[in-house]
């Protein structure tokens, strides 16, 4: 779900800053896009309620990144992300172009978390790591489920 959508809570509202913040960090300079989802029907029967949702837009093509756009998406564990026990389920990161995407990086795949046809550089893949390991820190999740 957009992440301007989720946005209702102070705390959340933090939350969802500080994230755009962590990528901005790694990927810079990127813009960050809260709500990648269109609001038509259609598209809101497809998308994750229990889910975080935001884009990051580079202004040209990124080689070592392999894409132009990363898609990001935090899922918590079912009717919990408003929870202040929320636990997260898996977080999924994609990069893409005008072509479609070109990698995907799930947390829920321990031995191999990248896969595509045109992959990140090895630097830019610890980048990611990097990122989702800070993201499991942020929402009071052990990192250890990650990597």
């Amino acid at each position: 779900m957009n992440a301007s959508t989720q946005a209702i809570s102070v705390s959340m509202v933090r939350k969802i800053a500080n994230v755009s913040t962590i990528v901005q960090t790694h990927f810079s300079p990127v813009l960050t896009d809260f709500s990648p989802w269109l609001l038509d029907e259609e598209t809101q029967r497809q998308y994750d309620p229990d889910s975080i949702d935001m884009s990051f837009s580079f202004s040209t093509w990124q080689p070592h990144l392999s894409c132009r756009c990363l898609l990001l998406q935090i899922h918590f564990v079912d009717g919990k992300i408003q929870s202040p026990k929320r636990s997260l389920s898996k977080i999924e990161l994609t990069g893409h172009d005008y072509r479609g995407q070109h990698w995907h990086f799930s947390t829920q795949e321990a031995d191999q978390p990248f896969s595509g046809p045109h992959m990140p550089s090895l630097i830019k893949q610890q980048q990611v790591k990097s990122i989702v390991t800070q993201l499991f820190t942020l929402f009071g999740c052990p990192a250890s489920l990650l990597l």
